[in-house]
């Protein structure tokens, strides 16, 4: 025997990251065969395989799936004969793993890793703790169908067609004389049409490895046989037991779409729906949920062979009309029921179902209500539903008020202490109010569970969002720093580059006026030469101030001046000593005219 534990590790069902899971294997010694991380649902799969796993510890078996759907198909992957145990839950309650670890000797410290708890619920498995969970019932689906389809053809396809139907049909006898030949219970629901047998689906009521060797599977060119194990839609937990003790009166159509109608002791509907492909354990489990049923009926004579089974397993009492029913009939009785409770019903089964309860409820409704009447006259406390149940099942009115009478009569007393009589409140009703109430807690106790460890998992979340927020945050600091830095090297880098490119200009320049010196090409002015002086880096052309980029270069007390620019200061000195001779001989030659003026007037 080997056991495995598991525990996530990160991600969830819920969300778009898949989940990893921790997983420890071991064997019936308590001794580690495997212990790995970070593991995928698919891989799980494969180490129960692998390891030849026979149980499957978990502390929420909410971390396979993040619905009994999602579950129960990952479940099904798993080895036929391996179990799943939730060491959470004991008698419908959901305990702490600490709680339940404690129980049984092991001390947890802090909060455990993944890896640990992985260890933990495989060894808790071990020892028996927690409950089990039932996900495949010990049913089996046989379905046998065509292998290919017999469409439109030429002249022998309706031959072709015969063939198959007749191929099916061999198949099918096959497959009823084996499972009548070795006393299995089963349901068979074919599937007809005028040309004969189209295909069939058994529903056997044993294991899938009971058929081993009995019945194989065919996946032929003309026919296929195919064998399931039948698989639950929902979770439930073992020692979770639904059952109502409400006697209500239950209207069945079998078929492939099975329809079901229950009404209660009022002609009240409580359940009316339709299921395909569902069997007969599948139907009485949902009848259970509702009440306990006092009468079954169907709205066919002679009644089916399923109705009949399903009246012997439940012990009630089986109600079949003296003729099938019509469709007009049991629409003109869905339209009066319809119109009383206002609802709508247009599915087929249901109708067919819903009219047979109703049938059913009529033939017993006067007596029913006469039972209530006389109740009350009475002012006894008796169970009203015994007596409901009673007169259902066909006894007269008075016997049934006079065997519960008998039930309070024959409570034992104390003798010689007198107490007051105080009137049970633990009725049929409040027993019902009871059981949906612990219904309801253990749902509500399933989702607490697996609301914690969402939590948990959102908070691992955060954290490790937090973390990487952190350090985006650095990293944008950083960034931001760097650009910072890079803005004031980028601005430096220009005002170097300006300064080289001065500088290389300078360089230029001097390289020239060397050149130019060794060719006497510039004059060096130091002191006074030819008008031309230097003053504190200021070169001046006698009394002109020149500006120093007229010059080739200009020192603190010298400069190099080209030659041509002290021929051009000269040329302009003259031209400006020409312009002031003629400004004078032109006034004088004015003033000249004007005493001339004067002189030739007196």
């Amino acid at each position: 025997m080997r056991v495995m534990g598991i525990d996530i590790e990160r991600g969830s069902p819920n969300s778009t990251e898949q989940p990893r899971y921790s997983v420890v294997i071991l064997d019936e010694n308590g001794e580690t065969v495997v212990k790995v991380e970070d593991v995928t649902r698919s891989r799980l799969v494969r180490l129960a395989w692998e390891y030849d796993v026979s149980l499957l510890g978990t502390d929420n078996i909410y971390e396979l799936g993040s619905n009994d759907k999602e579950v129960i198909s990952l479940l099904s992957l798993l080895p036929e004969k391996l179990e799943v145990v939730q060491v959470t839950v004991k008698n419908g309650v959901f305990l702490d793993l600490k709680d339940v670890a404690k129980e049984y000797g092991i001390e947890i410290q802090g909060k455990p890793t993944p890896s640990r708890t992985a260890f933990i619920v495989a060894t808790l498995a071990l020892k028996g703790a927690g409950t089990k969970i039932k996900f495949v019932e010990n049913r089996t689906k046989i379905i046998i169908s065509k292998g290919r389809r017999s469409g439109p053809g030429g002249m022998s396809s309706n031959r072709y067609k015969r063939h198959l139907r007749g191929l099916v049909l061999r198949v099918f006898r096959r497959v009823k004389e084996e499972l009548d030949r070795h006393n299995f219970d089963y349901d068979v629901v074919v599937r007809r049409t005028k040309a004969g047998m189209e295909g069939a689906m058994f529903i056997v009521y044993a294991p899938r490895e009971s058929l081993y060797g009995l019945v194989k599977k065919m996946s032929g060119h003309d026919v296929n046989l195919e064998i399931r194990a039948y698989y639950r839609d929902r979770i439930e937990f073992v020692d979770t037991k639904r059952v109502s003790q409400r006697p209500v009166i239950v209207g069945l159509d079998p078929g492939l779409e099975v329809g079901i109608s229950i009404l209660d002791m009022y002609g009240n509907p409580v359940l009316l729906t339709t299921k395909r492909g569902i069997d007969r354990e599948s139907v009485i489990e949902l009848v259970l949920e509702k009440g306990t049923p006092a009468l079954i009926a169907t709205d066919v004579n002679p009644v089916p062979d399923t109705v009949k089974k399903m009246s012997a397993i439940l012990k009630a009492r089986l109600y079949v009309p003296e003729r099938s029913l019509s469709v007009d009939e049991k629409q003109a009785l869905l339209d009066e029921y319809s119109t009383k409770f206002g609802i709508h019903v247009s599915d087929p089964h249901i109708r067919d179902s819903l009219a047979a309860a109703i049938v059913a409820y009529r033939d017993v409704e006067r007596k029913l209500r006469q039972a209530e009447g006389m109740i009350g006259r009475f002012g006894i406390d008796i169970d009203r539903n015994n007596v409901f149940r009673c007169v259902v099942n066909g006894g007269t009115i008075a016997e049934c008020i006079e065997n519960e009478i008998e039930k309070k009569i024959s409570v034992p007393q104390n003798a010689g202490i007198v107490k007051q009589e105080v009137k049970t409140e633990h009725n049929e009703k409040l027993a019902e109010e009871n059981t949906l109430l612990k219904q309801e807690l253990i749902r509500l106790n399933r989702t607490v569970s697996r609301l914690i460890h969402e939590k948990e998992m959102l908070e691992r979340r955060v954290e490790e969002i937090k973390r990487l927020y952190n350090a985006e945050l650095d990293r944008d600091r950083r960034v931001e720093e760097l650009k910072r830095i890079l803005e004031q090297k980028n601005k430096e880098i220009i005002k170097l580059k300006e300064l080289s490119q001065a500088e290389s200009e300078s360089l230029a320049k001097l390289s020239s006026i060397i050149e130019k010196l060794v060719k006497n090409e510039v004059t060096v002015v130091r002191g006074y030469l030819k008008g031309l002086e230097v003053r504190d880096g200021q070169l001046y052309f006698g009394e002109w101030r020149i500006s120093n980029d007229l010059a080739e270069y200009v020192g603190r007390d010298f400069a190099l001046i080209d030659e041509r620019l002290i021929k051009d200061l000269n040329l302009l000195k003259k031209e400006k000593e020409i312009s002031r001779e003629m400004s004078e001989d032109l006034l004088k030659r004015l003033v000249e005219e004007y005493r001339s003026s004067r002189s030739r007037i007196a």
